[in-house]
């Protein structure tokens, strides 16, 4: 609660406002270590906001657990808007405890591991592999890039302490720190791959640097060697604990050298207190040393025998304390391998590899030997297994099984005079043991250490050089229920660590307040000096604190840890960061900086205590093995101490044992580190531990709370906020909280992000800030820095103006809502009246139809009965008819069969059938002899009528002239009709008019009559109710006046009072209605008076009009003569009229024809010029504009040549530096070794005195058991031709065919005047235009007619050779330039299809044929060209998608800006108008450096005579590089996702595409070709666009959204979707909400399930492109390709695993490959004319010309000339 309480210290009651969001503590039970605090955090909202009378603000909170508490504000820090987007905490708008937690809460739930609090990275474990952040591709992206662009990793601290190194010059250091269990090694092991990956060059073609070794020894490069000595230190070093399966039980300081180029040149590493006690004791779960498990699981059945290690693990004593023997995920029999490969990678020699491992099994043997008390109390051996075991160590360390019994169960004591031996007992014997096989893996630990710094020392004069980083993986603070010696040292590292770390953090603090010109004397700085000086001691009294106490107390021979405890809780008591607990009485506490830790003092003396016994040290000292005589070495004191002589003896008695304690050598290394540190420039990774089970996706706050206090981030954040914690730069600032200076309705005034300047947004700023009325904040340079608190004034007073201003909003909205909701239940009130009377009117018809129904149904019924009946009767008949037919029938066929009557009767049916017959036949030909008559007659009659017929058809044509001519009549008569008929019709409107009147007046009267009735009706109704209403009221009184008393009689009188009054003013009211009744009669017997003199007019109006019809009857019949007099006249003039109009027009038309045709001409001619104009002016400004993109590109190239000449120039200078102090150290060198040399002579020169150990145990016959060295373990490996490397160059020189030297000299010579010298190319003519020729590069002819006539002639390994050394040569010549591998593509294109065409079907020539094939497909010359092509393409990410691209990116989209469009109808609008864009319109776009860059590349290979396939071919390589690249800065960069920059990449790729269309596609394919090329980029941008709200709503509403995922981006990944997802935000709008973040969580997580449940991450095979039909190469998945190798949506199964960041990012040099097919197509170019050309001259093919054309215009070196080998080449 301190860091909330200071955060919010300042906050005022403004800062809470009603519904915001705070969190709230839920205070829990005590922990492990008896502390009470906030158990954990949730959240809650503000439901009311109160003060006290003392001014302290009080909130009411109701929690996410629905519970109400009323709590003080400052105990309830504001929450952060969004914690998903904050990748550092430093950038949150409030620093506290639950912000915190639950921003890395959120990420870790997201598998965003890495998080930033300023400079620090905070890292936390994921137990779980994600290959995906790692690996070389990821180590490219942060190559060069400044801390915080990219998103958090452990990569960019790597990058920035590489690049300050590089810049400053100065020495650099990467903290690591973190508790066990927490990822420190791995993230060590992660920095130096980084740091050996950053050293070596992006593309190199040089070797590696190579430290120098012995023969037969590896020399691995220095970066492989710094790596590998992780591996080996790991296995000595790490164990399992409970917490870890590989945690580190060492502290380890790497501190690696570079060159001035920036490359490894070696390391050194440091090391801090082992754990030995792990040697000899293990508990379940742990596991001692790696070494051990690994040993015995992978050594091979050789190395058992020799080392006795058949048996296992659980028959070594040291070993079988624990029951854990093997990890679940390791295979410690590989883990072995991997050890013994470290070894040989750092350079150890078999005999010390060896060596090493017989160290190791002899602790193992040595836990074996167990003792028991014998007869004279002195230890004896316990069994023969303990036998066995001390003749196993005595043999593998080569000394006798007496010696080593004596050195273990015996001790020497020296006095003045004599020498007493003291025999050990059991108890102390076995001690004994344990310190020799702790003290001999402690040695070998070290040996080891030393091994490896000598192996990877840095190279050059072995000065100390400045450009150095170090890498600190120590342990972090420790603090558990049972505290030792081992967490007192590590606590006082990390004390020390801290104050470090402190002041690098207030000098960090300091040096941004004054960049920004802030005054910062008021931060304050807590330093923990105190703390030290209890620990180590003050300068004033070094001997007072914990320390030297315990190293005082361990001198003293007879102290025990009572006495140590009384000593320190007496001497320090009085220490302010001391505390001696009640409880238990031996154990004391220290106030440590992370919190408060108890120690036992149990075994601390024992621990810190590290007796070096002079009996082991002369054992191993008299050892027959030298690596174990090596490792006590520096024993020399204790030896000479144990033999020294009695005269040099002080008085009294000496011990052999030596006293070295281990808290005094830890605090001496403690003090070299931090010197050491103090010369670095630090950088800090804070590991943490997310849960206490080392599950993934979980994360316990409190537990990680804990580690970011012991780790400093909470102080780091205490002493931000002790300034100004909140740091917003001046345009977002303005934006978000202008809202403050409004101070009315409509005074609000919108801001533009894209339009806002930054000397306005700071004038702005300046204004919100005085008009909230705080104190104490301070305007920077970039930015305004608030006091802690003050943001939450700011967040208040903002959640008020808009609380108020959404309850202004929503009393208007309500009252619309209201009226019309009002409106609607009107209208819903009508229409649920319609609809129900239509029920009731459907309901009555329904019933009327059932009736009607019924009846029919009925009368149906009935018949059917009846027919039923009639039917059945019907059949019984005709049965009854049938049956008697039938047995008539057998009647007489029985009667025919039986008697001779029947016979006769057979006879004669039989005649009278033959007769029938016959008159059948006689029948049918009078038929047809009758039918055939009668069409004869029919078809004479036809033609008669035909001929009727046409003399009908001329009859009805002369009818129908007539009766046209009728019609014609009868329309003259029409016209004269219509006139009489409007008069008519007007005579009928007044009729009309007429009865309307008296219909109104007949209405009147009834109207009048209706309401007299209804009154009469109404007065009667009025009074009966009158009279009903007073006999109701009288009965009532007289009831109630028999009920009541009769003091109640006046009260009813009152009442019959009112009620006659009351009668009265009702008969009033009656008598004026009446009255008004009455008004109302008169008025309509007036108006019916008034209508029935109105008819009297009317009636008269009518004879009016009578007369004056017969009048105009008899007017029109004079009329009509009249006019059919004018009629006659005025048919004859009109004919005279006609004939002149007709003239006129013929003449006019005739000169209008003539017009016409001659301006139609004219505007053609002025048409055509003008057009032919304005094209030549836009091909003007188009190649003006081409041109300028392309100088753009050439200058950006032209600037980073110089760049990269000037930092070359810097490296040389540098590296001739290094070679001078170099070769100086060589002669030195040189001159120690010439003295070592003369020295060695003189030894061997010197007679031998005395024989080695060895010798002398021979020559006593034998007496001492034979010893065989280590290196007889092992078999000596056998060096043959199998073992030698296949890629030595001896080995080469000796395999490689040797050319003759007449041909050696003829190759050379061509390589020297053909390749080295470039030869023109010539244009041969193949079509029946100049504009159909080809580009043929001579040098092509030339080569391979040298191979051909070669074939012929040399033997064909010398032909291969030619041939080999032509491509080294070609890649050697084609290294320089672009142009010149332009030149080799069209060369070595040619000359393959050359070789192919000349070789068929010669049987010398089949390795000709399989060269062109190679040729084709020159895959060193095309990785040469993606070099250059890269080069020349400038794919800056940070240029593309400037502020510039995206404000034209948003003006070009006018309606997207302004809102309304959805991005999907906008998609669609621009997809509709392709090629709208001119290339004036691109090259005026932020990709004019891009776009001139692909035309440079296209001239370039234009220019060298390259086909249009291959140039298609290479064109769509790069522009797969550019997709690579832009896909891959979406996924790693957050600034990219943005709404404006997916905009500028959309207009980017159309002006890609654009490009393509001006350039034609003969040379860059068509549009779907390019869409293709681009298909990742263009997949991302649709999908963030329009794909991702649809997947969002359908995430929400739990849907699968693997469909649609694998319909809008096939290509892309799920990691590679779930990147694009995470870093998109909107930064058009200044805030998004709460619910759009919820809605893009639960995206996330639903895509990362999707990840998960598809087995994991998997490495896709990385093929080349395929192709399309047209030999495009296609990305997989791409339409019209085959199956996709890539882990897509749509390919994702059970099956397939994910691996590395392979699914992350995509190889942009990999996506450079160039389709076979387009190559072949282009070689086909040089040896056959395309399809559809017309030859210019027939019969003679493209070969011929080519021939032809190369042998007439070849040009020679005089050389070639000059030498008969070549004559061939000349013209025949």
């Amino acid at each position: 609660m301190s860091l909330v309480k200071a955060s919010n210290q300042t906050a005022q009651t403004a800062a809470y406002h009603v519904d915001a969001q705070v969190w709230v503590p839920v205070k829990g039970p005590a922990d492990a270590l008896g502390r009470k605090g906030a158990a954990r955090w949730v959240k809650g909202r503000v439901t009311a906001v109160s003060t006290e009378k003392n001014g302290t603000s009080l909130v009411e909170v109701l929690t996410e657990e629905n519970h109400n508490l009323a709590l003080k504000a400052s105990d309830c820090p504001l929450q952060n808007e969004r914690d998903d987007t904050v990748d550092d905490l430093v950038k949150s708008d409030f620093l506290h405890e639950p912000g915190i937690l639950q921003t890395l809460r959120v990420r870790y739930t997201l598998d965003l591991i890495y998080t930033y609090s300023g400079n620090i990275l905070i890292a936390a474990n994921p137990h779980k592999r994600l290959r995906h952040l790692y690996g070389s591709r990821m180590m490219t992206q942060y190559r060069n890039v400044a801390l915080g662009e990219l998103s958090p990793h452990v990569y960019a601290i790597a990058e920035q302490a590489f690049n300050a190194m590089m810049i400053d010059e100065q020495r650099q250091a990467i903290l690591i720190s973190g508790e066990s269990g927490a990822g420190k090694t791995e993230s060590a092991k992660m920095v130096m791959q980084y740091l050996a990956h950053r050293s070596s060059p992006v593309q190199s073609t040089t070797a590696r640097p190579r430290l120098q070794g012995q023969p037969g020894i590896s020399t691995a490069p220095v970066e492989e060697q710094v790596l590998e000595s992780n591996p080996l230190l790991e296995a000595f070093g790490n164990a399992k604990t409970s917490r870890n399966d590989n945690s580190s039980r060492f502290g380890k300081f790497t501190e690696i050298s570079f060159d001035a180029g920036g490359r490894v040149t070696g390391a050194a590493i440091s090391t801090y207190l082992l754990e030995r006690s792990r040697v000899v004791s293990v508990s379940t779960p742990e596991r001692s040393y790696h070494i051990f498990y690994q040993l015995l699981a992978g050594a091979s059945p050789h190395q058992c025998r020799q080392l006795r290690l058949e048996r296992g693990w659980a028959s070594f004593n040291y070993l079988a304390g624990s029951q854990t023997f093997s990890l679940g995920e390791v295979d410690d029999g590989e883990a072995f391998r991997d050890t013994m490969d470290a070894m040989t990678t750092v350079g150890l020699t078999q005999l010390e590899r060896d060596s090493v491992l017989a160290i190791v099994a002899s602790v193992l043997h040595l836990g074996n030997i167990s003792f028991q008390q014998g007869d004279m109390d002195n230890a004896e051996l316990l069994d023969e297994k303990s036998e066995d075991a001390m003749y196993t160590v005595s043999e593998l360390m080569q000394v006798t099984p007496d010696q080593l019994m004596t050195a273990l169960t015996t001790r020497a004591i020296e006095t003045m005079g004599e020498r007493i031996v003291k025999r050990l007992d059991a108890a102390a014997a076995s001690v004994s043991r344990d310190a020799l096989a702790k003290n001999l893996y402690a040695k070998l630990f070290d040996w080891l250490v030393a091994a490896i710094n000598r192996k990877i020392s840095a190279i050059g004069s072995g000065q100390r050089s400045e450009r150095t980083i170090g890498i600190l993986d120590i342990y972090g603070f420790e603090s558990f229920k049972e505290n030792s010696f081992e967490q007192l040292c590590i606590n006082l590292a990390n004390e020390r660590l801290q104050q470090q770390f402190n002041q690098h953090v207030f000098k960090g603090e300091q040096e941004e307040y004054a960049a920004e010109g802030i005054d910062w004397s008021y931060v304050e700085f807590i330093d923990n000096q105190d703390c030290l000086d209890l620990l180590e001691g003050s300068p004033v009294n070094p001997a007072l604190a914990v320390f030297p106490l315990i190293d005082e107390a361990c001198r003293m021979p007879r102290a025990t840890y009572q006495d140590l405890a009384h000593t320190v809780r007496t001497r320090l008591a009085e220490q302010r960061r001391f505390e001696a607990p009640k409880r238990p009485p031996h154990s004391f506490s220290v106030d440590h900086y992370a919190g408060k830790v108890t120690y036992s003092t149990l075994l601390l003396m024992d621990k810190n205590k590290d007796f070096v016994i002079a009996e082991h040290a002369a054992l191993l000292k008299a050892s027959g093995f030298q690596f174990a005589r090596s490792l006590f070495e520096d024993t020399d004191d204790v030896d000479s101490a144990a033999a020294a002589p009695p005269s040099r003896m002080a008085r009294g008695g000496k011990s052999a044992y030596k006293l070295n304690s281990v808290g005094a050598r830890f605090r001496k290394q403690l003090q070299g580190l931090m010197a050491t540190l103090n010369q670095c420039q630090p950088h800090y990774i804070r590991c943490i531990k997310p849960n206490p089970e080392s599950q993934p996706g979980s994360l316990t706050p409190n537990y990680v709370l804990e580690q970011l206090r012991a780790g400093g981030v909470l102080e780091a954040v205490r002493i931000a906020c002790a300034g100004f914690p909140t740091r917003k730069a001046f345009r977002p600032f303005a934006i978000r909280y202008n809202i403050l200076l409004a101070s009315g309705r409509g005074a609000y005034r919108h801001l533009d992000p894209e339009t806002l300047q930054d000397d306005e947004a700071a004038d702005i700023s300046r204004k919100v800030l005085q008009a909230v009325k705080i104190m104490g904040w301070q305007l920077g340079k970039t930015r305004v820095f608030l006091r802690a608190g003050q943001l939450a004034q700011l967040e208040g007073a903002r959640g008020t103006r808009l609380t108020a201003s959404a309850i202004t909003i929503q009393a208007a909205y309500r009252g619309m809502a209201a009226r019309r909701e009002l409106r609607r239940a009107r209208t819903a009130a009508g229409k649920i009246q319609a609809a129900w009377r239509g029920v009731l009117a459907r309901r009555a018809a329904q019933e009327r139809r059932k009736d009607v129904a019924a009846a029919k149904i009925a009368a149906s019924w009935r018949m059917y009965q009846f027919r039923k009946a009639f039917v059945q009767h019907r059949r019984n008949r005709r049965a009854t008819v049938v049956q008697s037919w039938v047995r008539m029938w057998l009647v007489r066929t029985r009667f025919r069969r039986t008697t001779a009557a029947g016979k006769k009767a057979a006879a004669r049916a039989a005649r009278h059938a033959r007769i029938q017959a016959a008159a059948i036949t006689l029948q049918k030909y009078v038929r047809r002899y009758l039918a055939t008559k009668k069409v004869a007659a029919k078809r004479a009659e036809a033609a008669k009528w035909q001929h009727m017929q046409q003399a009908h058809s001329a009859l009805q044509s002369q009818q129908q002239q007539l009766v046209a001519e009728i019609q014609e009549w009868k329309a003259r008569y029409r016209d004269e009709a219509a006139y009489s008929s409007e008069l008519q019709a007007a005579a009928n409107r007044l009729q009309s008019e007429l009865t309307a009147a008296q219909l109104e007046s007949q209405n009147a009267k009834e109207a009048v009559m209706s309401m007299k009735e209804e009154v009469n009706m109404q007065q009667n109704n009025y009074q009966a109710h009158v009279e009903a209403a007073r006999v109701a009221e009288l009965e009532a009184a007289q009831a109630a006046a028999q009920a009541a008393l009769m003091a109640e009689m006046d009260l009813l009188r009152r009442q019959k009072h009112g009620a006659e009054q009351h009668s009265r003013d009702l008969e009033e009211q009656v008598r004026a209605g009446q009255q008004e009744l009455r008004d109302k009669a008169a008025e309509i017997e007036d108006m019916m008076a008034a209508s029935e003199v109105k008819d009297a007019d009317n009636t008269k109006l009518w004879d009016q009009v009578r007369v004056a019809a017969e009048e105009y009857h008899a007017e029109f019949a004079q009329k009509e003569a009249t006019i059919a007099m004018l009629t006659s006249d005025a048919e004859a003039q009109k004919a005279q009229m006609q004939q002149k109009i007709d003239q006129l027009r013929t003449d006019m038309e005739g000169t209008v024809a003539s017009v016409q045709q001659d301006m139609q001409q004219r505007l053609e001619e002025a048409l055509a010029e003008n057009k032919a104009q304005a094209e030549s002016l836009r091909e003007a400004r188009e190649r003006n504009m081409h041109f300028s993109a392309r100088v753009v590109a050439l200058n950006s190239r032209v600037a980073q040549l110089t760049k990269q000449l000037k930092e070359s120039q810097q490296r040389e200078q540098a590296l001739s530096a290094d070679l001078e102090a170099a070769k100086k150290a060589q002669q030195e060198a040189q001159q120690q070794l010439q003295q070592a040399q003369s020295q060695v002579q003189a030894a061997k020169d010197a007679p031998m005195s005395t024989s080695s150990p060895s010798h002398r145990s021979m020559e006593n016959g034998g007496r001492t058991p034979a010893m065989r060295s280590p290196s007889q373990l092992t078999s000596v490996p056998s060096y043959n031709g199998r073992n030698q490397d296949p890629n030595d160059p001896g080995l080469m020189a000796v395999l490689e065919p040797v050319l003759e030297r007449d041909h050696e000299a003829t190759l050379t010579l061509l390589l020297q005047g053909v390749v080295d010298r470039r030869m023109p190319i010539i244009n041969i003519q193949h079509g029946a235009t100049p504009a159909d020729s080809v580009g043929m590069p001579v040098a092509a002819w030339v080569l391979g007619e040298c191979l051909l006539h070669w074939a012929l002639r040399w033997r064909p390994a010398e032909v291969d050779v030619a041939a080999g050394r032509l491509r080294d040569t070609v890649v050697s010549t084609a290294e320089s330039d672009l142009t010149s591998q332009a030149y080799w593509l069209s060369a070595t294109l040619a000359l393959g299809a050359f070789l192919k065409v000349r070789s068929i079907g010669k049987r010398d020539c089949s390795s000709l044929f399989k060269l062109g094939d190679e040729m084709i497909a020159f895959n060193a010359l095309h990785h040469l060209l993606a070099s250059s092509v890269a080069d020349m393409l400038p794919v800056n990410v940070s240029v593309l998608l400037c502020d510039e691209a995206k404000r034209l990116a948003r003006q070009g989209n006018p309606r997207l800006a302004s809102g309304d469009a959805s991005p999907s109808k906008q998609a669609a609008m621009e997809a509709s108008q392709p090629g709208s864009k001119s290339f004036e319109g691109l090259m005026s776009s932020p990709w004019k450096g891009l776009l001139g860059g692909l035309s440079n590349v296209v001239e370039c290979l234009r220019g060298e005579g390259a086909p249009p396939p291959a140039v298609r071919a290479v064109v769509h390589a790069a522009l797969h590089y550019v997709d690579a690249e832009l896909l891959n800065a979406l996924v790693l960069r957050r600034d990219c996702c943005s709404i404006s920059a997916i905009k500028a990449l959309q207009a980017g790729l159309a002006d890609i595409k654009g490009w393509g269309q001006y350039m034609g596609a003969q040379w860059c394919g068509e549009g779907s070709d390019m869409e293709r090329a681009l298909e990742h980029s263009n997949q991302a941008v649709r999908y963030l666009i329009s794909g991702k709200d649809d997947c969002v709503r359908k995430a929400c509403k739990g849907f699968d959204i693997t469909p649609d995922l694998r319909r809008m981006c096939p290509s892309l990944t799920l990691q590679q979707i779930y990147k694009l997802s995470e870093h998109h935000h909107d930064d058009w709008i200044t805030a998004v909400g709460d619910n759009q973040g919820t809605k893009t969580i639960v995206l996330l997580e639903t895509l990362k399930r999707a990840v998960d449940s598809s087995g994991g991450m998997a490495t896709p095979p990385r093929a080349s492109p395929m192709m399309s039909a047209d030999g495009v190469p296609q990305t997989p998945n791409s339409p019209g390709g085959g199956p996709n190798p890539y882990p897509s949506p749509g390919s994702i199964s059970s099956t397939h695993q994910f691996e590395d960041e392979d699914n992350l990012l995509l190889d942009s040099q990999a996506a450079f490959v160039l389709p076979r097919k387009l190559l072949t197509e282009a070689a086909r170019y040089f040896v056959q004319a395309p399809r559809g050309h017309q030859s210019a001259t027939p019969g003679v093919s493209l070969l011929d010309k080519i021939e032809a054309s190369c042998r007439r215009n070849v040009q020679l070196p005089r050389q070639l000339r000059d030498w008969d080998q070549f004559a061939f080449l000349q013209r025949r």
